[in-house]
């Protein structure tokens, strides 16, 4: 049937929609003598073809202008805002607005809104970007990061449906395909029509949709009201059928879809819009019809819409059950002619739905499966005629059936009997699926099984020869085993003690360093007090002498409190709190830098994750580093500094990157070790204990600690922390 066929053939059913709606809305004018004149509707901003902004920044679209047309053809005015979508969906909830224009009708949403007819019908797509090669079917995307628009029916149904393992949402689908081109998601889930669109405004060339549909995310969009508001989804009704009727919904259409995108709708789901609404249309008739005799057969006329709009809802969603299902869903009369098949046949043997319709089972089914058929049936049949054996089994039919090339694979079906309304039989209906890959993994069970019979009977004669040798051997094994414990009750006996020199040693070294400090106060003072009160007596070389002592003593002195500091982070205790990073760090820039450093030096600061540790020992590692990359870059002539970091894992990695003097590859091994340098002291100042702190306590957080550098081209120091898991923030509150 053409598109202009279709439309002819609704214009009249739709011409008596409109004489029931003016009927209906006659009676309930008598009702409601002051109908509301304006509606207040609200539009996304970014939801192309349908809704969206046009340069004058007023809202356009396919959806924005099918709404104000049937709002002008029942003399509604439309006052409209714009706003995102999860915002005015919870505007029409709780009454802000009277009504949206698109809204994909779901079972979440029909607790919240009433629906108008479905004016358009679209399928899901997924969109990835071009060199994914990760995703060919709905169900790669398990274990798959999948961005949505929050709120959107897209996301309902992901979540309806658990097929993501992480579901990230965003304000807008604009945001969502940003996000995928950065490779922050592996896809978008979204309308393809829609996707399309947006990719083409944003000029986005590296995104396309994959080939595949998603068979349950096909969605009929409708104009949706407040629950409970029926006077206004009835004049939006109406005026949806006037403007349908009188060409103007095809104009709209043609205008932002194009007559190339119109969908093409085959005889089935023809059938099911006919049903859909030919039973209230001609019950409508029936009230425009009876109008004065409406209080006379009111009771009866509310039973039978009630058990039609049961019936015609059921229809439906058996339809669409059917028409969507991966097996094969089938009904045949008692011959085996087949009166319908689902779509889903093409898929399974490569043969069109429409070629089965009235062809018998004996043209797609070998003979013996044919038999197979007709002697159950048969049988189920002559069963039928005993009172005394329950009626609806189902039966059960493994055979094989023909593809369009010639070839045969392995089904099975489950049929049961169809009824008239006295029980009678005068149909099947069945369910047929592929189970070629069954039956070849029980060929290959069974061939296995067969293999391991022989396996197991040589490995039990073999095992028999062994179970001797072993029972020769077994006293020996008992004697090694007690060897065994008593040799790693040594060894835990001796862990013992090197633990314990361990914490000696750690206290020596404690002890020297602490009490080496005032011998050395006692040299820098009395030198001080030679250089102060002799210096008259003393040649120029006696000054030097005693100018080097006092600065050897400094020297020493430092080298001393690095040590005790060293010593101190290996016997700290850790107090484990949730740090933000980010303002740590800018703490001690500001602390570190003074004016002039702040004018030299470019200092970039990435975001920064959040960690689990204790943020005085931690504080210690970023003084170090900073401190380190502002000595060894403030003779370069390029001074920039570069601090960021990301998660990987349960871990936060942290770098700090400089363009100063940088140090050779080969040997940074030695930058974490105590007085070790790369450099000379005179051209760069240090005791050689800062990095082996910083080392000590990324250890104690079980972390690791390395660099990276080149001679004259800077150097890069990255440690890892232990992320602080429990406010790791949702993917809503990064939007």
């Amino acid at each position: 049937m053409t598109p202009i066929s279709r439309k002819l053939s609704l214009i009249p059913l739709l011409l008596i929609l409109c004489a029931g709606l003016h009927a209906q809305a006659e009676e309930n004018m008598s009702n409601q003598p002051h109908l509301r004149a304006s509606v207040n509707i609200a539009s996304e901003p970014d939801y192309p073809p349908f809704c969206m902004v046009d340069e004058n920044g007023e809202a356009t679209g396919f959806s924005v202008e099918l709404f104000q047309a049937a709002a002008e053809a029942v003399g509604l005015a439309v006052h409209i805002r714009i706003g995102v979508w999860n915002r005015i969906k919870a505007d029409l909830a709780t009454g802000r607005i009277d009504a949206l224009p698109l809204v994909g009708r779901t079972p979440e949403r029909e607790a919240l809104f009433d629906f108008s007819m479905p004016y358009l019908s679209l399928h899901g797509a997924v969109f990835v970007r071009k060199e994914t090669r990760s995703i060919h079917s709905p169900a790669d995307l398990e274990g798959k990061h999948v961005a949505v628009m929050k709120g959107d029916n897209a996301e309902e149904f992901l979540r309806r449906e658990k097929i993501a393992a992480e579901i990230s949402t965003t304000h807008t689908f604009e945001e969502a395909f940003r996000e995928l081109e950065k490779g922050n998601a592996d896809a978008v889930v979204t309308q393809r029509v829609m996707g399309l669109h947006l990719l083409r405004k944003l000029g986005i060339s590296s995104i396309h949709p994959l080939d595949f549909q998603l068979p349950q995310f096909r969605q009929d969009f409708c104009f949706a009201v407040r629950k409970g508001d029926r006077p206004l989804l009835q004049r939006l009704n109406e005026g949806l059928s006037i403007v349908i009727a009188n060409d103007t919904y095809q104009r709209i259409r043609d205008q932002w879809l194009g007559p190339d995108e119109e969908r093409k709708r085959s005889f089935w789901e023809v059938l099911r819009i006919v049903l859909y609404f030919l039973v209230p249309l001609l019950l409508m008739i029936a009230l425009g019809t009876l109008f004065i005799l409406r209080k006379e057969v009111k009771r009866r006329t509310r039973e039978l819409h009630r058990e039609i709009a049961e019936r015609k809802k059921s229809e439906a969603d058996l339809r669409r059950i059917a028409d969507n299902v991966t097996d094969v869903v089938f009904a045949t009369d008692l011959n085996l002619n087949t009166t319908y098949i689902s779509p889903s046949v093409q898929n399974l043997v490569g043969i069109p739905a429409a070629d089965y319709i009235h062809k018998n089972a004996k043209e797609r089914h070998p003979p013996q499966t044919l038999q197979k058929m007709q002697s159950l049936l048969q049988e189920e049949l002559k069963k039928e005629k005993n009172p005394g054996i329950a009626k609806g089994r189902t039966l059960i039919i493994e055979g094989e059936h023909y593809t369009v090339d010639g070839g045969i694979i392995a089904v099975s079906m489950h049929v049961s009997f169809i009824r008239d309304e006295t029980g009678r039989p005068i149909g099947l209906l069945g369910v047929t699926s592929d189970i070629t890959e069954r039956k070849r993994s029980e060929r290959e069970l069974r061939k296995l099984k067969d293999e391991l019979e022989i396996k197991v009977a040589e490995r039990t004669r073999e095992l028999s020869e062994k179970v001797g040798k072993l029972d020769k051997s077994q006293r020996a094994m008992l004697y090694m085993v007690e060897d065994l414990n008593a040799i790693t009750n040594e060894l835990k006996d001796e862990r013992g003690r090197l633990e314990e020199s361990y914490r000696e040693m750690e206290a020596f070294s404690y002890s020297v360093s602490h009490d080496l400090r005032a011998p050395l106060r006692a040299i820098e003072g009395f030198s001080r007090f030679l250089q102060e009160d002799y210096a008259e007596k003393l040649d120029d070389e006696g000054k030097r002498f005693i100018e080097t002592i006092r600065q050897n003593t400094v020297k020493m002195d430092t080298l001393i409190s690095e040590l005790l500091n060293l010593s101190r982070t290996s016997r700290q205790s850790i107090k484990t709190t949730s740090v933000n990073m980010k303002a740590l760090v800018e703490s001690i820039l500001e602390q570190t830098f003074d004016e002039k450093d702040t004018r030299e030096f470019a200092v970039t600061i990435d975001a920064l994750p959040r960690a689990s540790c204790d943020i005085e020992l931690v504080k210690q590692i970023w003084v170090n580093l900073i401190g380190n990359a502002l000595k060894y870059t403030s003779g370069s002539q390029v001074k920039k500094i570069r601090i960021g970091g990301r998660e990987e894992g349960n871990n936060a990695v942290y770098f700090i990157r400089d363009t100063g003097v940088g140090f050779d590859g080969r040997y940074k091994e030695k930058l974490f070790g105590v007085f070790q340098r790369l450099h000379p002291e005179r051209d760069f100042k240090g005791t050689g204990v800062g990095l082996a702190i910083v080392q000590r306590i990324v250890h104690r957080h079980g972390g690791r600690v390395w660099a990276e550098g080149e001679p004259g081209k800077g150097a890069t120091f990255f440690f890892t922390l232990p992320a602080d898991i429990n406010t790791k923030e949702t993917a809503d509150e990064h939007i």
